[in-house]
């Protein structure tokens, strides 16, 4: 008897500030491959208070009219702006009891939460107090009107919400399925994720997310520090930046002058005070962890994100953590069904939160939202 088609996995949507991608999964297992991708640029101006909401759905629209995806399942992301992500410690008390008690303490603990608020967590680990037993969770919650919001996107578009995930969750979710073997459930993996307005700091033990911090540190903070140094325009220093670090698509940069040592220095010193501000805070992560759970640190962070090909800032980070840090591969062993993301050689780490959530099983309706 033949295996049959390849069965399809939900729609990946990542709206990010910068960029609109979306990209769909399709295999068996760990055999996975690019059914097909879009990725749409918002404007410059768009990219400090995000793009429109009209304009958004236009996008959408569009892709999914020229694009192959198959079916209309899809899976979103609640990013930094939308999700709040707290770690709580609680009495070791049964798990029947926990889910009463992360609800409580969290609308105690976090700013703005109600009772309609979607309140999810992750149990971290068990650690000893000083008079007694105590557990850590990770706590993912977010209003109600953002998560009705983004559905409502949906569902003008014909589309069927079968998850909405956090974002440190998709983030790791490509690299998790190398951490399985027996032998990794001990190993500790350090994952940053370098957007346009902030990062992700994940920490995971084995398969286990048990640490997810966000900082206000990006692209767009790159792009004030370089636009005050070098008086350029703040429409055009993003596009400066990525000629900077190779990043820019042949089509913009092609016709212009590679940049000179000294451009290509005051680039680099005026994103400097961000990047170390980043690495502090990956360091205070990862103290935090080490301290709390008393285990060991990572020796490596892998970095995605669209800003993570920046390797003169990579190597800050390096500097700052005392530990190397490495563009991630996401889609690493996929290929792809239509046109190429990319060359072999890429990284295509900025598609890692889209990867994350093709890659997130179908819930039942009661668990769709932040798993």
């Amino acid at each position: 008897m033949g295996l049959g088609k390849p069965k399809a996995g939900p729609i990946g949507i990542d709206f990010g500030s910068h960029a609109l991608r979306v990209l769909q999964l399709a295999g068996r297992g760990d055999q996975k491959y690019v059914l097909d991708w879009a990725l749409h640029l918002y404007p410059p101006h768009a990219s400090s208070a995000g793009a429109d909401r009209a304009d958004v759905i236009e996008a959408l629209r569009t892709i999914l009219k020229s694009k192959k995806f198959a079916g209309k399942q899809v899976v979103t992301a609640l990013g930094q702006r939308d999700l709040a992500a707290k770690s709580i410690r609680l009495p070791e008390i049964p798990e029947s009891e926990l889910a009463a008690a992360v609800e409580y303490e969290a609308a105690e603990r976090i700013k703005g939460l109600d009772e309609d608020s979607e309140i999810r967590f992750i149990p971290s680990g068990t650690l000893l107090g000083e008079s007694e037993r105590q557990q850590e969770v990770l706590v993912l919650a977010a209003k109600a009107p953002v998560v009705r919001d983004h559905l409502d996107i949906l569902t003008e578009l014909g589309l069927e919400s079968v998850g909405i995930d956090a974002a440190p969750c998709a983030i790791f979710r490509p690299f998790e399925r190398y951490l399985r073997r027996d032998e990794d459930q001990d190993q500790i993996n350090a994952f940053i994720d370098i957007g346009q307005q902030s990062s992700w700091i994940v920490i995971a033990r084995g398969s286990q997310i048990v640490l997810a911090r966000s900082v206000d540190v990006g692209g767009a903070a790159f792009d004030r520090l370089v636009s005050a140094k070098l008086t350029v325009d703040a429409n055009e220093v993003g596009q400066l930046r990525r000629r900077a670090t190779g990043e820019c698509p042949s089509n913009d940069c092609d016709a212009s002058p590679a940049l000179d040592p000294e451009t290509l220095d005051a680039i680099d010193q005026a994103e400097k005070p961000a990047w170390e501000k980043l690495g502090r805070e990956i360091g205070l992560c990862i103290r935090y962890f080490a301290v709390t759970f008393r285990g060991a640190r990572p020796n490596s962070a892998t970095c995605v994100g669209g800003e993570s090909l920046n390797h003169r800032g990579l190597e800050r980070l390096s500097e700052a953590t005392g530990m190397a840090c490495r563009v991630g591969f996401p889609l690493r062993n996929m290929k792809c069904a239509r046109t190429p993301l990319g060359s072999d050689t890429e990284s295509l780490a900025a598609w890692a939160t889209c990867a994350g959530l093709s890659m997130k099983p179908a819930m039942a309706a009661a668990e769709k939202v932040l798993q």
